[in-house]
């Protein structure tokens, strides 16, 4: 009876572990916000292209970059500006640079606004990404 309690036990010991993490290093805070595209602090935002920026959403400051013109929320991307490999460091914010990338204030690693993938330096991540819907007036971001 002890053998099947010592097995059952070490099992569910075994099952439980992550194992490896997958989550992405920079956490995410609760963000439900709304941005119309048409406000004059967001008007850069009707071309592709066009980028908003807000210093006090997200972890590090967050931007939402405009990709395409087709009408839909796939038009859109908005990522965390806080650098993964820096999250701690205040030096981890990164700015955007040519209206194409943000860069990485500590290392000058870059990442392009499209997909918040990175395009140099050392890092496995990209931006944190977070979800948007767009219903043809405004956006809706959140991590809901």
């Amino acid at each position: 009876m002890q053998n099947i309690f010592s097995y059952t036990t070490l099992t569910l010991a075994l099952l439980s572990c992550d194992g490896p993490s997958n989550r992405h290093p920079v956490p995410y805070v609760f963000l439900n916000e709304t941005v119309f595209v048409n406000s004059p602090s967001a008007f850069d935002l009707q071309f592709v292209g066009g980028t908003y920026v807000r210093n006090d959403w997200g972890h590090g400051g967050l931007v939402v970059y405009r990709r395409t013109n087709f009408g839909d929320a796939n038009d859109f991307g908005a990522y965390d500006l806080r650098c993964p490999n820096h999250l701690s460091l205040p030096c981890g914010a990164s700015t955007l640079k040519d209206g194409l990338y943000a860069e990485c204030g500590c290392d000058s690693q870059r990442f392009l606004l499209f997909d918040g993938s990175a395009t140099s330096g050392q890092t496995t991540w990209g931006l944190l990404p977070y979800q948007v819907q767009f219903d043809g007036v405004s956006l809706q971001i959140s991590n809901l």
